[in-house]
């Protein structure tokens, strides 16, 4: 009675021991692959918000109308074939759309019908607010785009500078 008793508890245990240990493995599993497919999204997505640089002064204002390209980058990227959006964080998310509602807001008006329509005022450079506000919002996505994948922690691995190449030359650090 003892043995099957024993052989009984001993099955139960193995049997959630290895549940427990096939769980934890398929989870790990599918945070690592979201987190590549998450990787090269937030890589593209963030190469684009190149276009909204963080100083204007290195390039000439944009027009509303060359802002046009710029929203129909960030939209391409978002419904690409590879489904980036679907890799967005709901920090990023609401990053994305924040930026995303800025953009229409100086490109689009509300026609009286109730469609969009491009701004008369195409060809008119955006205001001080407007300029300042999209930086803003293009810095906040990048901020969270790199949260999100973690770039900015440390590395968890020590590791070991190598010796000088040349010989006799001292260190620099």
């Amino acid at each position: 009675m003892t043995a099957v008793f024993g052989a009984a508890l001993g099955a139960v245990t193995t049997y959630v021991a290895n549940r427990s240990t096939m769980r934890l493995n398929l989870e790990h599993e599918y945070d690592r692959t979201l987190r590549d497919k998450r990787l090269a999204a937030h890589q593209a997505l963030f190469h684009l918000t190149r276009q909204i640089p963080r100083h204007w002064m290195l390039i000439p204002v944009p027009t509303r109308s060359d802002l046009l390209p710029v929203r129909a980058s960030f939209r391409n990227w978002y419904f690409a074939e590879e489904a980036h959006g679907m890799f967005l964080s709901q920090g990023s998310k609401r990053a994305y759309l924040a930026l995303e509602d800025a953009l229409d807001s100086v490109l689009f008006v509300k026609s009286p019908d109730g469609r969009s329509k491009t701004a008369d005022r195409a060809d008119t450079p955006l205001t001080a607010d407007e300029l300042d506000g999209l930086q803003r919002l293009a810095s906040e996505l990048r901020h969270q785009l790199v949260a999100d994948i973690g770039g900015s922690n440390p590395p968890r691995t020590r590791s070991t500078r190598p010796d000088p190449t040349l010989r006799g030359m001292p260190d620099p650090f």
